[in-house]
């Protein structure tokens, strides 16, 4: 019986002595948490919201040259837009004073409709002071005055009742031209002509209208107050 309990206890003593049993036990053990814990991580998949496609995470690459140049395009798109603008609504000149001033002319459209009553003296006197000029009283009857950008600067434009129909006047004592400008574009007829006392002024009514009377009584009348 001694040897046999001799040999039990030299087979538990190598078993507890032997370093590789030892160090490997507690790897192949696991508590219950840690087996949940990572079966949930192993089994657990993101769902996109709905209306998401679900895309794989890709790295970022640097924008192409067709990218850039699509944007580039888009800038110059945006910058042709404002600037048409700007030169429709009279803040910046095309470089033809004929030009912008048709084009004036055509963005009021109020000014070319004969109004049931004339504007009355102190609006018209009111809209001359904020544009640097003043006006003696001439035989015209009045139907439309606004100031009004033009060229970068801010302008008297008014119409009266000629005999062919409204004739636009506008006001333009920093525009210098050395001599009378005809004009002669979409149906109008008129002229721009210089002033003795510098500036210049634009008459442009219907073909028909005796524009050089307008633009002589115009002439006598207008000072610049700048």
């Amino acid at each position: 019986m001694t040897g046999r309990d001799d040999n039990t206890k030299d087979m538990n003593t190598a078993g507890t002595n032997n370093p590789s049993e030892t160090s490997d036990r507690p790897r192949r053990q696991m508590s219950d948490a840690q087996f949940e814990q990572l079966l949930g991580e192993a089994l657990r998949v993101d769902v996109p919201e709905p209306g998401q496609r679900h895309a794989p995470t890709v790295p970022a690459r640097r924008p192409s040259v067709l990218r850039f140049a699509a944007l580039a395009a888009g800038v110059v798109l945006a910058v042709g837009v404002i600037v048409n603008q700007l030169w429709t609504y009279g803040y910046i000149a095309s470089g033809d004073i004929v030009d912008d001033v048709v084009v004036h002319i055509n963005h009021e459209p109020a000014a070319l409709i004969e109004p049931a009553a004339s504007v009355t003296q102190e609006r018209f006197s009111g809209v001359m002071q904020a544009a640097g000029v003043s006006m003696s009283r001439f035989d015209a009857r009045v139907t439309y005055v606004e100031l009004c950008p033009f060229r970068g600067e801010m302008v008297a434009h008014f119409a009266l009742q000629g005999s062919a129909g409204p004739v636009t006047v506008m006001l333009l004592p920093n525009e210098q031209v050395n001599g009378p400008i005809a004009v002669d574009e979409d149906g109008f007829h008129g002229t721009i002509a210089p002033l003795s006392i510098g500036g210049s002024i634009a008459i442009v009514g219907e073909p028909g209208e005796d524009i050089q009377d307008i633009q002589n009584r115009v002439a006598d009348a207008v000072r610049w107050r700048l």
